[in-house]
């Protein structure tokens, strides 16, 4: 009897064996894909040594001072020099807390120097100015382009007391910009790129600012950590980062001249 037993067991392993084999080789279960959200890096480089973001805590003002409290008028620029390759950008301006008791004036200006003794204002216009602390955005019109290769300077200054018999005060900002043009891989890439947040990495990788801070406060409202993230790295105020845009300003009396 235990020789029997032991025949049938070894039948029934030997039946069983092709089928673990088989079993064995069988691919694991494919887990179901997942769709990580994209991740990008929205450091700028850091502005040049002992240069930063413009505002008139550096001196940039004409009295004593149109702001009502320590944040100042303030450019979201990493430095006095920077660079687009649109040909009409979007500005943006963070303007503090203002005192209003005795009238105010927001004017935007774009200039350029043909030489050293000549200076040739492109664009002038008044800026509707916000009641609360704001970033504003001016637009350039169609109708101005910047060249490329020509170096421009745009300014905005804010004067309050127009009625004191004393004079004005104003506070004022002026930063640098040039306009590039895109080289071919890098007009690849971007058209090649299908979202916009990815777009918005490429041109900061690429040290453009002023597309990377247009094409990220497209999508500020969705995309706030990295609207943060971004202006943190190039040291912009928590209280700035944090004010809301402000309604699209009223542009009037505007000036425009060829940049020829």
């Amino acid at each position: 009897m235990v020789i029997k037993s032991v025949g049938y067991l070894s039948l029934i392993l030997g039946m069983m064996l092709p089928v673990t084999a088989s079993l064995a080789t069988l691919p694991s279960p494919v887990k179901n894909r997942v769709n990580f959200p994209l991740q990008i890096s929205l450091e700028f480089p850091p502005a040049p040594k002992g240069d930063g973001p413009v505002s008139t805590a550096g001196g940039g003002t004409r009295g004593n001072s149109c702001g009502l409290d320590n944040t100042k008028l303030t450019a979201l620029v990493p430095s006095k020099n920077t660079s687009t390759v649109s040909a009409n950008p979007t500005f943006f301006v963070y303007i503090p807390k203002l005192n209003q008791s005795q009238g105010l004036k927001g004017e935007f200006e774009l200039i350029y120097n043909p030489n050293k003794n000549k200076y040739v204002s492109v664009y002038k216009t008044n800026v509707q100015l916000p009641s609360e602390p704001s970033i504003v955005k001016i637009p350039l019109p169609e109708t101005v382009t910047l060249e490329p290769g020509i170096k421009y300077q745009w300014t905005f200054a804010v004067t309050c007391d127009l009625s004191n018999p004393l004079g004005p005060t104003e506070d004022f900002i002026g930063v640098y910009i040039q306009r590039n043009e895109l080289t071919p891989t890098l007009k690849d890439e971007l058209e090649q790129t299908q979202n916009p947040l990815k777009k918005v990495e490429i041109y900061a990788r690429e040290n453009i600012w002023q597309d990377t801070l247009m094409s990220l406060a497209q999508l500020r409202e969705s995309q706030q950590e990295e609207w943060k993230s971004l202006l943190n790295s190039i040291k912009i105020e928590e209280s700035i980062i944090e004010a809301p845009f402000a309604p699209e300003p009223t542009v009037s009396n505007s000036e425009e001249q060829s940049a020829q």
